[in-house]
């Protein structure tokens, strides 16, 4: 019952937030992308979501983030970054060079596997 508390809460604070900072064409976009994600965490508490559509949730924040991050590194080439940003860029570079890495490990222990754990594919 406290999820359910917890998200209807969110639900009408985010809303409350989009309607007092309404009128750009940002803000709506963010306020339908938010309260479609609302509304699936609502769906999910009761009923729980098709796998098709977890899997389109999935997709779509890989391209939230794609864009987010593409966003950021057109304003750095600018160099119309504030701190803020600049911090968020930082933090975006850090956690690809991470991913970037543990792809590389994660590929390196597979095609090395037989000699490190002895089993043969």
């Amino acid at each position: 019952m406290e999820k359910q508390m917890a998200a209807i809460f969110s639900l009408l604070s985010f809303n409350y937030l989009m309607f007092k900072y309404w009128g750009t064409w940002r803000v709506i976009l963010l306020a339908l992308i938010g309260n479609y994600f609302f509304i699936c965490i609502l769906i999910k508490l009761y009923f729980g979501l098709p796998k098709f559509i977890e899997d389109f949730n999935a997709i779509f924040v890989f391209v939230i983030c794609v864009f987010g991050a593409y966003n950021l590194w057109r304003k750095s080439k600018a160099g119309i970054l504030t701190d803020y940003e600049k911090r968020g860029w930082i933090l975006t570079r850090t956690f690809l060079t991470l991913f970037i890495l543990a792809l590389l490990l994660l590929a390196l222990i597979f095609i090395f596997m037989e000699y490190i754990y002895g089993i043969y594919i």
